[in-house]
């Protein structure tokens, strides 16, 4: 026999900030802490490759060769030419993220109604940009200086200095966002500093949320 935790109407929490900011780190933390974690650059990734249609539209505004001849997203190549210009920006957001939000919803409501988990997070930069912040019990944004920022996206993505600035200016301040945030996560020490703040927030969070303990034989 083993106890089976029940959470009843687990919160649902945004996890956002900026291009190098860390929240992909504030994200796994929380998922060692047994949250589901709802990642919207994949989920977005996995909408492109089945939609046809959405295919089409993209095709038309960035050009054939943002796919394969075998069918597969060159991300890196969408990337560089919707940062380009603003316009493509809001372009991208326009063709994508309708059809991304549906399909969300309908994965935090399964999750919540599961009983699994304490908290169900949804892993996503542009939060506010795309104006879903009010969809969610509470938003944490996870904030780091922007030299910080940049010398993380330098080692990790191998881009030049421009291009993650322009990257940057296509998102709102993430002192903005700090100011907006309901609890924010300070990402400029040492990954202990972010893993404490972060299991002080999750505890914040769970600590009103009932539970109920089942025993499966």
């Amino acid at each position: 026999m083993r106890r089976i935790t029940r959470y009843m109407n687990p919160k649902v929490v945004a996890v956002t900030g900026g291009i190098g900011s860390g929240q992909s780190t504030v994200c796994k933390r929380l998922y060692e802490l047994g949250c589901r974690i709802i990642d919207l650059d994949k989920k977005a990734k996995q909408i492109i490759q089945k939609d046809a249609s959405l295919q089409r539209d993209l095709k038309r505004v960035f050009g054939n060769k943002i796919f394969s001849r075998d069918g597969k997203l060159n991300r890196q190549l969408l990337a560089h030419l919707a940062f380009s210009e603003e316009s493509k920006t809001m372009e991208l957001n326009k063709l994508v993220h309708p059809r991304m939000v549906a399909d969300v919803v309908e994965e935090m409501e399964s999750a919540r109604f599961s009983e699994k988990y304490p908290l169900i997070v949804i892993d996503a930069a542009l939060i506010f940009e795309i104006s879903i912040e009010q969809m969610f019990d509470a938003v944490i944004v996870v904030y780091a200086s922007k030299d910080n920022r940049i010398k993380r996206v330098r080692e990790r993505d191998n881009l030049k200095q421009t291009e993650i600035l322009a990257r940057i200016r296509r998102q709102i301040p993430l002192e903005d966002k700090r100011d907006w945030a309901d609890y924010v996560v300070d990402n400029n020490g040492t990954i202990e500093d972010l893993t404490r703040q972060t299991d002080q927030i999750f505890n914040k969070l769970v600590s009103d949320i009932k539970t109920a303990r089942r025993i499966r034989v």
